[in-house]
């Protein structure tokens, strides 16, 4: 990654748009990017920023949670600071780990109606490229196999 980057090239890079990378500087969701001659420049550590950023949005963390971390951080390291973004931090996996777990169910309920409908139909067993609904024929009783 280049040490300096136009707007145009950090939106690039990120996938996020010129608006978007202004608008979260503007709320403060990134610290304000270092200028020179007027324009942003955007280095290694800025860029390292927005990609954290970037993988707590895609985590789910609300943006108020982002924004109350980056100010914490922009506190500095005070014993205060760090226990407040090591808690933050916490409860986000946490939930995390709840989503996780959820998510492991549910996969597991799917593979069990994949199973089952597989044994109904031993010559079609579904796949994730099946034919469409239109196509494919239908269980007599699709409701009791919900």
């Amino acid at each position: 990654m280049p040490t300096a980057m136009t707007i145009a090239e950090a939106a690039l890079a990120t996938g996020l748009t010129t608006h978007t990378l202004r608008y979260y500087e503007q709320i403060g969701l990134i610290d304000p990017v270092p200028r020179r001659s007027g324009q942003r420049v955007y280095g290694d550590i800025e860029m390292r920023f927005i990609q954290f950023v970037l993988k707590l949005r895609a985590t789910g963390m609300p943006m108020r949670d982002i924004q109350a971390y980056v100010r914490l951080r922009r506190e500095g390291d005070t014993p205060d600071s760090i226990r407040q973004r090591g808690d933050l931090l916490v409860r986000h996996a946490a939930h995390l780990r709840e989503q996780r777990a959820s998510l492991d169910e549910t996969i597991v309920r799917i593979d069990e109606k994949i199973a089952l409908y597989g044994s109904m139909y031993a010559d079609a067993t579904p796949s994730p490229a099946a034919a469409s609904p239109a196509t494919a024929s239908a269980p007599s009783n699709p409701r009791k196999h919900a």
